[in-house]
This record gives C-alpha cells, sequence and structure tokens, in this order.
C-alpha cells in the first residue's frame, strides 16, 4: 500500500540530532569567509575594482525612495525574526533559545570583525564595514545567525518571507553604501556560521515521526504492530522491528536529517567509477527506499523470494517502507546444505537478471535459503533495475566470492556451472575476480587470502585464456595523487618557464651532441632486449627482441610505461612458444632483476657523489648519510605499521615466489647472469649518455654519478607514474632535479626537452613501424 499522512509532530522528549548538511555548510560558510578576508587583504585592487563596479545612488530623488524603501525592508526583517521568534517559543522553545544564542554569538562575532577589521587597516575596513559613520555589518550578521539559529527548515510558511525581507533589505544597503557587496557576503557567511556552529552545539528536533505515530499510521495501512525496537541508526536513516497478527515486520524511516549523506556518498562513487558500474543511482534516501520497494515488486514477479513490501507511507517529510521479512536460513548458517542452496541462489540470481534487476550487494548473508530449497536475497536497498551488463556480472562474481567462502571455491565454481548453461558463467568472469569488484564486507572476507587466483585458476585454467578485465574504476587514489602532485609541478615549472627563454637556448644547441643523445636512446633497447633474453628459457633473436622494446615506445604513447611494456613482452614471449604462466614468469624476473641492480646503483651512485677527492676517505658527505638516515627511518617506519607489512607481503610475496627459481637459475649460470647485468647497465648508460649529451648540447655539464642519479630517481617517478611514458612526471623530477644540482633553469628545461624528444617522442614512430612489422610476421 502507497500513500500519504499529514505531517505530524514529533515527540518532543525525542534525542536531538546534528545533521550531516549543517556540517558541510559550515564548513562551506567558514571557508567562504576566508576567501573573501583573504581577497580583501591579498589582492585590495582587484576588490576595490569590485567596489566601484557597483554604484552608490547618491542623488534625490531616487535615494529618497530608497531610504524609504530600506526602511520598509528593515521593518520586515524585524517582523519576521519577531515572528519567528513567538512561532518558536510557542511550539519549538529548544529552537527558540538557539535562535537567540545564535543571534548573540553573531553580535559578537560582528564586533570582532569590525575590531579586526579595524587593526587590519588598508582596505578591509574599508570593504567589510564601509562607511564607518553608518555601518550595518553586525545587524546583519545578528539577523542571519538568529533566522539560521531558529532552524527554519520545516518552517516554510516562514523560511520563504524571511529570505525576501533580508534580500530587500541589503539589496538598500548596497545601493545605498551602507554595505560594499563584499562586505554583505563576508556578513552573510559570518551570520550562517554562527547559526550553523550553535545549531550543531546543541542539535535540532529530529524530522522522524516518533513510534506511536508510525504504528498509528501503519495501523491505517492495514499493518498493526506492535512494540517497535530500533536495530539500525544512522543520520536521517532507521530500521524498526516489530511484529503484528502475521509475523515479523520490519520498518524503515528516512526523514530529512540525512540529507546529503547518500549525495556525498554516491558523488564519492560516481566520480570513482564508470557509470556502468555505479548505474543510475539514487541521490537520496529517500529515492533509495523507494527504488527498494520498487526493486523488491519486480524480484517478486521473478518468483524470487525476496522482503515482501506492505506498505509505503510518506509521513510529513519522512519515508516510511513496511516490509515482511524473508523467512529462512542465512547461508552461512547452512551447514550441508550450503552448497546446494548456493546453486540455488545462482539460479536465483539468474531470474533477477533475466528481468533486468542486479542485486548490487550480494554477500553470503544475504542470502536465504527456504524450506522448499529455493533461495532468495535480503536487503535490496542497493539493487538497480533496468541492470547493464557489468552490473549484472559483478553480481554474479560477488555471489561466487562471497559463497567460496562459505563452501570453497571448487563447490562454488560447480554452483555456478549448473546455473549456467554456457558452463562457465559469463566469459570475463575471471577477468573480475579483484577486489575492487567486490562489496566491502566480501573484500575485508577474502583480504590477505588466496582466493581471487584459486577460483580465477578454477574458472580459466592454468593456462587457459581469460577474457580481458573492463575498466571499472575511472579513478583510482594513485591517479588523482599522481595528477595532484603533476598539477604542482607544473605550476612551478610554468613560474619558472616565465622567467627564461627557452627558444633562445634551443636555437643555440650543439647539434653533435644532439646526434650522441640520439645513439644513447638507440642503445638503451639492445640494452632491454639482453635483459628480456637472459631470463627467457628458450632462443630468442635478439634482432627481433630488439624491435620488441622499440614497439614499447609506441604503446607508451597510450598507457603508463610498465603496464605496455610488460603486456607487449608477455604477447611476444607467448608468440614465441611459452606458455602464459612461463611468459609471465620471464618478464617478471626481468623486472625484478632491473629493479634490484638499479637500486643497488642507486647507492652506488648515492655514495660515490657523496666521496671527497679533498681528503683520504671513503666515507660520503655529512649530507649523504642524512639523506641515507633519513631515508631508512621512514623506510623503518613504515615497515613498523602492520597494515603496512601486509601490502607489502600480499604484494610481493606472489612476484617473488613466481620469479625466485628462475633467477636463482640464472645465478647458477654466469653467462645468463652477466648478460641481464650488462643488459641493465647499457640500458641504464644510454639514456645516462643522452641525458649528459642533452646537458653538454646547451653548454651545461654536471659530474656523472650526480647524472646517473638524476636520471635513475626520474625515471623511478615514471614507472610509478599513470600517465602515458611517465608524462609530466618525469619532465619535472629532471628539471628539479638538474636545477638541485646548479644548473641554470634555462639550460635544464632545454636539456630535458630535447632529452625527452630523443628517448620518447622520436622513438614512437619508430616504434609504430616495428610494431606493425612484428604483427605481419605474427611474432607479437
Amino acid at each position: 500500500m502507497i500513500g500519504e499522512v499529514d505531517a505530524v509532530p514529533t515527540t518532543r522528549s525525542a534525542p536531538r540530532v546534528r545533521r550531516p548538511s549543517d556540517v558541510l555548510q559550515l564548513g562551506v560558510s567558514v571557508t567562504g569567509l576566508l576567501l573573501v578576508v583573504l581577497a580583501a587583504a591579498q589582492a585590495p585592487d582587484a576588490v576595490d575594482s569590485l567596489v566601484d563596479a557597483v554604484p552608490v545612488v547618491r542623488r534625490d530623488p531616487v535615494r529618497a525612495v530608497l531610504s524609504a524603501a530600506s526602511v520598509a525592508a528593515s521593518l520586515a526583517v524585524l517582523a519576521v525574526l519577531l515572528t519567528v521568534a513567538v512561532d518558536a517559543a510557542r511550539q519549538r522553545r529548544a529552537a527558540a533559545l538557539q535562535a537567540v544564542a545564535a543571534g548573540l554569538l553573531g553580535l559578537l562575532l560582528g564586533a570582532v570583525g569590525e575590531r579586526l577589521g579595524d587593526d587590519a587597516g588598508g582596505i578591509v575596513p574599508d570593504v567589510l564595514t564601509a562607511p564607518r559613520d553608518d555601518a550595518a555589518l553586525v545587524p546583519v550578521v545578528v539577523t542571519i545567525a538568529f533566522l539560521v539559529g531558529a532552524d527554519l527548515q520545516r518552517r516554510r510558511r516562514w523560511r520563504v518571507p524571511s529570505r525576501w525581507a533580508v534580500l530587500a533589505a541589503l539589496g538598500c544597503a548596497i545601493a545605498l553604501g551602507n554595505l560594499t557587496l563584499p562586505g554583505v557576503v563576508a556578513a552573510v557567511l559570518l551570520g550562517a556560521a554562527a547559526g550553523l556552529a550553535v545549531r550543531l552545539a546543541a542539535g535540532v528536533a529530529p524530522a522522524r515521526p516518533d513510534d506511536d505515530v508510525l504504528r498509528a499510521v501503519l495501523a491505517r495501512a492495514g499493518v498493526a504492530v506492535g512494540e517497535l525496537e530500533v536495530t539500525e541508526q544512522a543520520a536521517g536513516f532507521v530500521r524498526l522491528t516489530g511484529t503484528d497478527g502475521t509475523g515479523p515486520v520490519c520498518v524503515t524511516v528516512v526523514d530529512p536529517d540525512g540529507r546529503g549523506v547518500p549525495l556525498v556518498r554516491r558523488a564519492g562513487r560516481l566520480l570513482r567509477f564508470r557509470a556502468a558500474v555505479v548505474g543510475r543511482p539514487a541521490l537520496s534516501q529517500r529515492g533509495d527506499l523507494e527504488r527498494q520497494a520498487s526493486s523488491a515488486a519486480l524480484a517478486a514477479a521473478a518468483g524470487v523470494p525476496v522482503p515482501g513490501v506492505l506498505a509505503l507511507l510518506a509521513v510529513g517529510p519522512a519515508l516510511v517502507l513496511a516490509e515482511r521479512p524473508l523467512d529462512g536460513t542465512p547461508l552461512p548458517e547452512a551447514g550441508d546444505a550450503a552448497a546446494g542452496g548456493l546453486t540455488a541462489a545462482f539460479a536465483a540470481l539468474r531470474r533477477l537478471h533475466d528481468v533486468g534487476l542486479a542485486h548490487g550487494g550480494l554477500t553470503p548473508e544475504c542470502v536465504v535459503l527456504g524450506a522448499d530449497g529455493r533461495a532468495g536475497f535480503r536487503d535490496l536497498r542497493s539493487a538497480q533495475p533496468a541492470a547493464g551488463d557489468l552490473q549484472r556480472d559483478l553480481d554474479a562474481v560477488a555471489l561466487l566470492v562471497g559463497g567460496a567462502t562459505v563452501v570453497g571455491p571448487d563447490a562454488a565454481t560447480s554452483a555456478l556451472r549448473a546455473a549456467y548453461t554456457r558452463g562457465a558463467g559469463p566469459p570475463r568472469l575471471p577477468a573480475l575476480l579483484q577486489p575492487v569488484a567486490l562489496p566491502a564486507v566480501v573484500r575485508r572476507s577474502v583480504r590477505g587470502t588466496d582466493l581471487l587466483a584459486e577460483l580465477r585458476t578454477a574458472l580459466a585454467g592454468p593456462d587457459g585464456p581469460v577474457a580481458s578485465a573492463p575498466r571499472l574504476e575511472r579513478f583510482s587514489l594513485r591517479v588523482i595523487l599522481t595528477v595532484a602532485a603533476t598539477t604542482v609541478a607544473a605550476v612551478l615549472l610554468a613560474s619558472q618557464l616565465s622567467r627564461v627563454s627557452v627558444v633562445d637556448e634551443l636555437r643555440q644547441a650543439d647539434p653533435w651532441w644532439l646526434l650522441v643523445a640520439l645513439g644513447g636512446s638507440a642503445v638503451t633497447y639492445v640494452g632491454a632486449a639482453l635483459v628480456l633474453v637472459a631470463f627467457v628459457p628458450i632462443a630468442l633473436s635478439l634482432v627481433r627482441t630488439s624491435l620488441v622494446q622499440l614497439s614499447t615506445a609506441w604503446l607508451t604513447l597510450v598507457t603508463p610505461p610498465t603496464v605496455g611494456h610488460v603486456g607487449l613482452n608477455v604477447r611476444f614471449l607467448q608468440q614465441s612458444g611459452l606458455s602464459v604462466a612461463g611468459a609471465a614468469a620471464s618478464v617478471a624476473v626481468s623486472q625484478v632483476a632491473t629493479v634490484a641492480v638499479t637500486v643497488l646503483l642507486l647507492l652506488v651512485v648515492g655514495w660515490a657523489s657523496g666521496v671527497s677527492t679533498a681528503r683520504l676517505s671513503l666515507v660520503p658527505s655529512g649530507e649523504v648519510l642524512l639523506v641515507l638516515a633519513v631515508a631508512l627511518a621512514v623506510v623503518g617506519g613504515l615497515l613498523a605499521v602492520p597494515s603496512v607489512r601486509r601490502l607489502l607481503r600480499d604484494r610481493l610475496e606472489p612476484l617473488l615466489r613466481q620469479s625466485l627459481p628462475q633467477l636463482l637459475s640464472a645465478a647458477t649460470e654466469p653467462r645468463r647472469l652477466v648478460t641481464a647485468v650488462g643488459g641493465i647497465l647499457l640500458q641504464t648508460a644510454g639514456y645516462v649518455l643522452a641525458l649528459d649529451a642533452s646537458l653538454r648540447a646547451f653548454d651545461a655539464s654536471v659530474a656523472l654519478p650526480t647524472v646517473i642519479g638524476v636520471y635513475l630517481v626520474a625515471s623511478t617517478v615514471g614507472s610509478v607514474a599513470p600517465t602515458p611514458g611517465g608524462l609530466g612526471a618525469v619532465e619535472a623530477a629532471l628539471v628539479g632535479g638538474l636545477t638541485a644540482t646548479g644548473v641554470p633553469v634555462s639550460s635544464a628545461l632545454a636539456a630535458v626537452l630535447a632529452f625527452r624528444t630523443v628517448t620518447f617522442w622520436l622513438p614512437a614512430p619508430l616504434g609504430w613501424l616495428a610494431f606493425v612489422h612484428l604483427q605481419r610476421r605474427r611474432a607479437i
């Protein structure tokens, strides 16, 4: 039953609540006020221009008319304040006390603001309180604070007139010169901050109807419940349980007190995940509850047991959903019947998907097994009607992984195959077995285990083909941090570019040194090929392997550097006769060896750059020792955190387990070991030669250990950056490192542009030609 009931007053003794939206508004008000004051203090000319842009009426008869209008608006404001105070005193005494407290706080803050403006001098007092003989700052602050503290959210008949009266009074004050436009903004923000602070400190009366009202409303809808007990509560949301003549009843109530929480949460998901993952989520708790009711009706029509909807009622500003809980045994408590129950759950999930409904939050506790052998689902709060293919596949992944935590991976895989006529379920299911695709509860339950890998192997086999994983996230935390860091670097770089003439520097470049830099770039691809050849158990052509490494220069234009390099090498080794596991292991070994040699080389360079030639000591300088000590302290501090140790173990243990046998095998064969180390050193030497030659092309040079150190640091930064080829991150790191060693900014910028041209941009078209050639020869 769906209906609407008139607004009903809540019990006065109900506990007061603090709205999340008030916290957000307070933060916005304080931030806006600080920005206004900062602009007046740091950019007085711009603020003064804004003040002058708003003309002040000084000539009669227009000024006389505005003065009369100002008096009328002020009287209207006083009338509104008096009316609000009387209304609050009669029906909401706590709100009346809050309004008075907010007005007094606004009075104090307004007086302090005027005093601070006078002490600051300059344009600040003129902008915020002008003119001094007829200032209107304090009255505006007090008025706004009083109205905000009175909490007029649910008093529409007074909220709208108060807004119009205040706007009219402020407009007249600006036109008559009693306040400037920035002063009005500052006064409104200061008053709002005072009112919101009092509202948060004291709390507000909840919008949720009390239990007596709920029982009366439900009885009119034919659901006569007894005592109600709260089982779950959050901002603007409460779930209660009771019983009627038929059995247990679950009552969910949402109200405006939680406004803003779902919007922020879902906006965060929309920003992080692609639309195909989140679908079209409701942006309010009321919309969530309405969608939950409609999803339950859709599931019931598909023959899937779900909680039955008894009534959906609007009670004043609140929405009430009454449901009949689903009777049965949760999957984790089913014991020996769990495996058969999981098969029935997959069959029920298919029926949901056939009518276009995705559950959106499947956990083992959501699966309920009935006495008749059928399986149903609890908790449709995240259900999505008209769901897309990816959302339905994510449902299957969640049920598969959650079920595997109860019955094991083999039984869960068998249940999946029994429900899907195609045998192994959706073809991209193995690729979707990743933590980010799982509900939070399921993700926490499999953290630190090999369950996902076991399920992936059970579905696709150890060497079976795995469909490419669809992209689920728009932005990861790593991308956000990298973009932020790159933006900061770009700002700093732009500030440096404004002071130098890079064009003049480029015109004076020595072309012979640029050719040497290009030769160094070419050497790097031979070095990378030697590293791969050394760790592959089959014979590879050095020329063809070098062409594969050159092809990665083309892929780095569209992928992060490590991703494109690893993917193409794995594909090349597969085409050369290795299995998927063997190819992945060989590439992993080459990566581990490269990292190990690079770290050792960086330590050696750090030591060499600090050794003094003026004394008979091989001990590095104090600065180098200090840097090493700080680095060791940071690493030690991170390793002391258990979560960091678990993360490193989870990330490094599979890689080491996969690559350690081949590393040990290579260590027992001196020829392979020398080839690998020689290739890594040759690759590094080529890049260092290109960077050093680029510097010399612009009459700049630094010590060789310093060049090596700057390159290795920049290369590390670029390898973890998600941008194609480390674009932006490498340039910023190189310019920062070179200028820190004493290279002039203009020479550093020109040298870095030349270095990136010969190592990144020029090889790209040659890499595309190599890529096309290798594809025609079916080498990749």
